[in-house]
């Protein structure tokens, strides 16, 4: 199955370099992450189009068959614009539409952050980055430490292997925004998981982080910059501030199980 999303195609390449498996079922891909179960978008499928009429619920029987002990459920569709998905909301799932955003080079922020020191993360600060994101997404019951332990694993390997690094903004030695950027091939950079403490927010930090890192893959020979966005959230002015466009945008389909699956 050939990935046609920019979105998609950056996520598994991603996945795959730091440890997930992808298998290709023809009809969809089947993303696994053994290590690290409770990552809903480590374990999903990929259709590579939407069922026929009355499909979905045929969908997401066969998503449960493949991760029968899943206490939700994670379903991507390989498409660049919105799809009518309403089985799929009618049968219980949530729908979430991201904007795919990219830029072969950064403009550089109106306002530099300049109170901090930034670098790419150590290998004894792994810590501080599990810490950030789980203060700034308390309020998503997905979030648990070991989650966030198991995508720092994941990031790791990343940087093991020479793919790139997580960033972080240091204020008075303790983190304060951080962002992951990582080479997937063909000259292409994908941006990972920016956050920001809740107290440093509106400082300037993120964007000076994210043009230092765009600067710094620019002079690895990168040819486009990818970010994956809310439109709705806190950061997207700041993205397309930066220069970030929108190109396609991302379907998910998410939704929370609760007691045993039929």
């Amino acid at each position: 199955m050939d990935v046609t999303s920019l979105a998609w195609r950056t996520d598994i390449a991603v996945l795959e370099a730091s440890g997930s498996t992808v298998r290709d079922c023809g009809t969809h891909l089947l993303v696994t992450t053994p290590d690290n179960p409770t990552y809903h978008w480590g374990n999903f499928l990929l259709l590579k189009n939407l069922p026929l009429a009355g499909g979905a619920r045929e969908v997401m029987g066969a998503y449960d068959t493949w991760f029968r002990t899943n206490r939700f459920r994670a379903i991507g569709i390989d498409s660049t614009t919105d799809l009518d998905t309403v089985e799929f909301e009618q049968a219980g799932m949530d729908k979430d539409v991201s904007h795919v955003m990219t830029a072969a080079r950064l403009v550089a922020p109106e306002r530099r952050f300049v109170g901090g020191g930034i670098r790419p993360i150590t290998s004894d600060e792994w810590k501080k980055w599990v810490d950030l994101e789980l203060s700034v997404y308390a309020d998503d019951a997905r979030y648990t430490r070991t989650y966030v332990e198991g995508r720092a694993r994941q990031e790791q390997r990343l940087v093991e292997a020479g793919r790139g690094y997580r960033w972080g903004v240091f204020v008075d030695g303790r983190l304060a925004a951080s962002a992951g950027l990582y080479d997937v091939g063909d000259g292409v950079f994908r941006f990972q998981s920016v956050a920001t403490h809740g107290r440093r927010r509106k400082q300037g930090i993120a964007s000076t982080l994210i043009h230092r890192m765009g600067e710094w893959a620019a002079a690895r020979g990168a040819r486009q910059l990818v970010m994956v966005a809310d439109p709705e959230g806190p950061a997207f002015g700041c993205y397309s501030r930066l220069g970030l466009e929108t190109v396609e945008v991302a379907v998910e389909l998410h939704q929370a199980l609760e007691g045993a699956i039929a």
